[in-house]
């Protein structure tokens, strides 16, 4: 059987994003499943505004989830802007060195519990030499344009599909939208691990961010 794909839209603005990482790329220790991600443009910045009231509801939120799910959350520095973009590009980058995972987790952590600046070079290098990737080549690939244009393909490709927010799952035709969906998309790649055998195995995924 081929292996099913699963496209995963992230922002590294959203809480809800950082808190389905770990689960979203430990999919592929239990099924025969690849994660395709695409980071996209965050809401505020496609100029989709947020009440205040959500903002704060959304931070109580996460932090309930995130002790649920023993993940670290609270020390905060928002990536609004050049954070975030500067984010996106070298999301695009790690795919390229095969880091893709290790930067975002590493990463959307910093952003979300340990308040690193990842708009200052200084937050940033400590992000990509704790991700594994040469601060050298990183800081290239802040310029590259190319790699804006493949943030804005995701963004996109996101809106084509008939959604905004983040995070979303999508298995051909069917979208899972938020962090607490990932069991619902691990209940239809089920049957198809039966059918292919794939075998549960892997560290648990809330000690996968680094």
């Amino acid at each position: 059987m081929s292996t099913t794909t699963v496209e995963y839209f992230f922002s590294f603005r959203s809480p809800y994003s950082y808190l389905s990482g770990p689960r979203a790329f430990a999919l592929p220790e239990r099924y025969d499943v690849e994660i395709v991600f695409r980071g996209v443009t965050p809401m505020a910045m496609r100029g989709q505004s947020v009440p205040m009231s959500k903002r704060l509801h959304t931070l109580r939120d996460t932090k309930r989830e995130a002790d649920r799910l023993g993940m670290s959350f609270g020390r905060i520095h928002d990536p609004i802007g050049e954070g975030a973009v500067r984010c996106l590009r070298l999301s695009e980058h790690a795919k390229d060195m095969g880091r893709v995972e290790q930067f975002v987790l590493t990463a959307s952590r910093a952003i979300w519990a340990e308040g690193v600046e990842v708009a200052s070079d200084a937050g940033m290098r400590s992000v990509c030499e704790r991700a594994g990737l040469d601060w050298a080549g990183c800081a290239a690939a802040l310029q590259d344009e190319s790699l804006q244009a493949r943030v804005d393909a995701n963004t996109q490709r996101l809106l084509d599909l008939g959604h905004w927010g983040v995070p979303v799952f999508a298995l051909g035709d069917e979208l899972f939208w938020g962090q607490d969906r990932i069991e619902d998309l691990e209940r239809r790649l089920r049957p198809r691990a039966a059918q292919s055998g794939a075998v549960a195995g892997g560290p648990p995924p809330s000690e996968r961010c680094s």
